[in-house]
C-alpha cells in the first residue's frame, strides 16, 4: 500500500517512471518501496460515439493520511506523469481513503 491505478497511459510511459514516482512517494510516505503497487489498466475512452485516447487518470488507494500528505503525493503523481507526457497534459488523480480495518493482508487486517 499505496496502490495506484493509471488509466490512459501508456505501459512504456509507465514503466519509465516508475521507479523515481516509487521513490518519491516512498520519501513523502515513509512506506516500503515493495509495499508500492502500479498497476496500468487497458481503458478505452469513447465520446461522442468516437474512441478517444483520454486523459491520464490515476486512483491512489491508500490509508488515510492528512490533507498536506495528500496534496503533494497527488502534485508528484502530477509532475511525474506531466514530465514523460508533456506539461500541457490535463492529469486527473483521485485518492480513495482505505480504513486499515477493511484491508486484509494474507488473511488479516492492519
Amino acid at each position: 500500500m499505496p496502490h495506484l491505478r493509471f488509466r490512459a497511459v501508456d505501459v512504456e510511459v509507465l514503466q519509465r517512471i516508475s521507479a523515481p514516482l516509487v521513490a518519491d512517494l516512498c520519501a513523502l510516505t515513509g512506506g516500503k518501496p515493495e509495499f508500492v503497487t502500479l498497476e496500468s489498466l487497458g481503458s478505452r475512452f469513447v465520446r461522442d460515439g468516437q474512441p478517444e485516447a483520454g486523459n491520464p487518470f490515476v486512483e491512489l488507494l491508500w490509508f488515510a493520511r492528512p490533507q498536506g500528505v495528500q496534496d503533494e503525493a497527488a502534485a508528484l503523481i502530477t509532475r511525474h506523469l506531466k514530465q514523460a507526457l508533456g506539461e500541457q497534459t490535463y492529469v486527473v488523480v483521485q485518492v480513495m481513503a482505505i480504513d486499515k480495518s477493511a484491508y486484509y493482508s494474507n488473511g488479516e487486517h492492519y
